[in-house]
């Protein structure tokens, strides 16, 4: 279990207690600190010296972060999970069951839950839109019975998550230059394209305090956001997806662009588009070796796209 920090010494109690009472015990846990500056390190080798504490000199982002914890992980199963979280006792025991007994299954969602709101989802996994970004699955939504049914979905939210050693043998870690955000989205999707599945497990539950560690930051987190989604779709679309959804997703960056704008946010967004116009071409470059390994057909990737009218999504503010 691999868990990145930055300054989250106010939710590590919480985070490592939860993970000490798990009814499955065969598991490491590996804390990645990210140059903690508020004590975070001293306090883990103090009150959990079980936890393998890697420390890291600067701020490597939520993907430097767990792509150090990835590579000293000795499991057949590697799970991530926010320091903002804490997990029910049987969390880590339901995911590992189902990679168990499901061969089929490359990777694991849970179901996050609203730390103060435990009857609200944050994320029933992730989904993919068809114009073009990702996003939660069933984000803001009471918890339901629609979302305790377990099955395949496009992706598993990497707050907590579990994969197959296999998977980042097969597709390699989290995209380092994306920083955060978007990272899990983007994993998803290669993992698809190489033919890993998803599976939703709902009995995996975990409370999240969504964000704790983003309010700090300003508007950064949107900047990344408008950035990574973009590069998401570049690196990862199949060429007949591509064209078959040009103008829809065109027309949904551009309008999601200008709303940002109107609400003073153009900065924030000329700084994310100019940064998308330099990376181009090592964009293309790593959606060339993507594309290259893709086993799975144009039919299955395009059958995991979630088609709920644009609009709809528009209109709530989170298209």
């Amino acid at each position: 279990v691999i868990i990145p920090n930055w300054n989250g010494k106010d939710f590590l109690k919480d985070c490592l207690d939860s993970l000490r009472a798990q009814s499955f015990q065969d598991f490491e846990v590996i804390l990645v600190d990210n140059g903690s500056t508020d004590g975070s390190k001293e306090y883990v080798r103090s009150a959990y010296p079980e936890v393998n504490l890697i420390a890291l000199s600067s701020n490597t982002g939520f993907t430097g972060a767990n792509n150090a914890g990835i590579q000293k992980a000795s499991g057949e199963y590697i799970a991530l999970l926010n320091n903002d979280t804490c997990v029910h006792p049987r969390w880590l025991g339901e995911l590992c069951a189902v990679l168990d007994s499901k061969k089929e299954v490359g990777f694991c969602a849970s179901k996050i839950l609203f730390f103060d709101r435990r009857d609200t989802i944050d994320a029933a996994g992730d989904v993919f839109y068809a114009w073009g970004v990702g996003g939660k699955r069933g984000h803001l939504q009471k918890d339901s019975e629609e979302l305790n049914e377990p099955g395949f979905i496009f992706g598993a939210c990497a707050a907590a998550s579990i994969y197959r050693r296999s998977v980042f043998e097969a597709v390699g870690m989290l995209e380092d230059s994306f920083f955060a955000y978007d990272e899990d989205i983007d994993l998803s999707f290669r993992a698809q394209l190489q033919g890993f599945r998803c599976y939703y497990v709902p009995s995996a539950v975990v409370y999240h305090r969504v964000q704790a560690t983003a309010r700090r930051l300003a508007d950064r987190p949107l900047y990344l956001v408008r950035r990574n989604a973009l590069a998401v779709f570049v690196r990862n679309m199949p060429a007949p997806l591509w064209w078959k959804r040009f103008f829809l997703v065109v027309g949904h960056f551009l309008a999601g662009d200008l709303r940002l704008f109107l609400k003073g946010k153009g900065l924030v967004v000329f700084k994310a588009r100019l940064d998308n116009l330099k990376s181009f071409s090592r964009m293309f470059k790593a959606r060339r070796e993507i594309q290259k390994t893709r086993i799975a057909s144009i039919e299955y990737i395009d059958s995991l796209m979630e088609r709920r009218r644009w609009i709809d999504r528009f209109r709530e503010g989170r298209a």
